[in-house]
């Protein structure tokens, strides 16, 4: 319906429409609520998987723990599995862009996916035996991969609902917001909730109820339950609560599979867009890999100080989540998104100045929690405008091909950006390997920081030269 239409014409309609959309309430209190606890249980239960499960599956000899898997056999499972999750995003996406149904076209995903999402992640934390074997390697592979195509089944139609439940600027960037915090909280009860529960019930626990007595065996089981409890009750209240707009023609999506992911690539604000979030994932989980490292190796302290570096980081992120939420609001999401994301940049130039206060001193210590401190609230822009500027490539393509094809951009973007996370370790494990990962050759941990922000400067400035909104 678009077609043969000039794109600067069709970006310049909807820049004046998006003005006429900045104020508005599509949503009640509750709504919005209800939405972004969906967030949640897509937080926690991924990453419980990225924090507690090799160390599960395989720990240190030392802990005199059960090993159910060597590490290379883990670490070949986990990569599989990332394969599935990034190939199923596409899939999923087309399929749900198409369907048609009394429910609509997100929520019977949601519906039907999450009591299943939560049976195979119940599951992973269940070897079938007792030590290292085959039959685990087959047991935790296929349920990994299940599991990962559950999760882009369920979490790529609940992302792609927001841009259609509400069509105003501002109501988006604050219900990001929420989607945001959620995102924090899940993650922390993945990090810190589960190592309590993990450390504290090492002997595992019996549970009395109707007479019988049930012994569980560890803390991951407890947290995995947990966590399965909470994905099946917070879904299920979002179809109950949640409602898709009619079905119209602009939903008729005729798109093969192919032509719906070239139609997207040729969107000329998509591009743009991606390169920059693809981007930022590989170089912020750039830092992630190397945090272990950065804090036992450079600052001298132990593996826990180390993790809540991380903690550190989402907590100040957190604080800051209202005023970027304001601010791009008030003044544009690429403006305020593209200032934050060259302070992130810029900073993390600066980790190879820990070499210079002496590794392992009180001033490196100091030096380590300023960086981890300072870098964190550029990243809440991530997590409150990253949907929002989505969005409005949803709402561009909708101008050029006059469908609406939520889902097929949330599974693009997922294809790349999980594409970006598998390379980054990749690229870290290299730099440590050349140049080094210890107190006395720390220098492949210490550039990961300019490297990362390098990358992340380049795809910065391709984005504010390409990406055609302001607001």
């Amino acid at each position: 319906m678009g077609e043969g239409k000039d794109l600067g014409k069709l970006a310049e309609e909807l820049a004046k429409e998006q003005e006429e959309r900045l104020e508005g309430t599509a949503l009640s209190k509750s709504e919005k609520a209800i939405y972004s606890l969906g967030n949640l249980p897509a937080a926690l239960t991924t990453q419980m998987i990225e924090a507690w499960l090799v160390y599960f599956y395989c720990p240190p000899t030392t802990e005199n723990l059960p090993i159910y898997a060597s590490l290379t056999a883990i670490g070949v499972i986990n990569l599989i599995g990332r394969i599935v999750d990034s190939l199923a995003d596409p899939l999923i996406g087309h399929w749900s862009d198409k369907t048609k149904s009394r429910f609509g076209r997100r929520r019977p995903f949601i519906l039907f996916g999450s009591p299943l999402l939560a049976v195979f992640f119940f599951m992973l934390w269940f070897p079938l035996t007792k030590g290292v074997s085959m039959l685990n390697n087959i047991y935790l592979g296929v349920t990994l991969c299940i599991f990962w195509f559950l999760y882009t089944a369920v979490v790529a139609p609940y992302l792609a609902l927001l841009p259609e439940i509400t069509p105003y600027l501002k109501e988006r960037i604050n219900t990001s917001a929420w989607v945001g915090v959620n995102e924090v909280l899940g993650r922390l009860i993945a990090y810190v909730g589960a190592g309590i529960l993990i450390n504290r019930l090492k002997g595992g626990i019996t549970a009395h109820f109707a007479g019988l007595s049930i012994h569980i065996p560890d803390g991951y089981k407890v947290m995995a339950g947990i966590g399965a409890l909470i994905t099946i009750i917070l879904y299920l209240l979002l179809v109950w609560k949640i409602k898709e707009t009619p079905h119209s023609e602009k939903k008729e999506v005729p798109y093969s599979l192919w032509r719906a992911l070239g139609e997207t690539f040729k969107n000329n604000a998509f591009v743009p867009y991606i390169v920059v979030i693809a981007v930022f994932m590989l170089s912020s989980n750039m830092l992630i890999v190397i945090t272990p490292y950065f804090g036992t190796q450079v600052m001298g302290v132990s593996e826990e100080i180390a993790g809540y570096l991380m903690g550190i980081l989402l907590i100040v992120a957190l604080f800051f989540f209202p005023a970027v939420s304001w601010a791009g609001g008030k003044f544009g999401k690429k403006p305020v998104f593209t200032i934050c994301i060259l302070w992130f940049s810029l900073l993390i130039f600066f980790f190879p100045l820990a070499k210079l206060t002496g590794i392992q001193t009180g001033a490196t210590k100091i030096l380590g929690f300023v960086l981890f401190f300072i870098i964190a609230p550029p990243v809440s822009a991530m997590f409150v405008l990253q949907r929002p500027l989505l969005f409005d490539v949803m709402d561009y393509d909708e101008k050029i091909t006059g469908f609406r094809r939520e889902a097929m951009y949330e599974g693009a973007e997922g294809f790349c950006t999980k594409f970006a996370l598998g390379i980054s370790p990749v690229i870290v494990t290299q730099l440590m390997k050349f140049l080094g990962n210890t107190k006395d050759q720390p220098w492949g941990i210490l550039l990961a920081g300019p490297l990362a922000g390098f990358f992340l400067l380049i795809a910065l400035w391709y984005f504010w030269k390409k990406y055609p909104f302001t607001r």
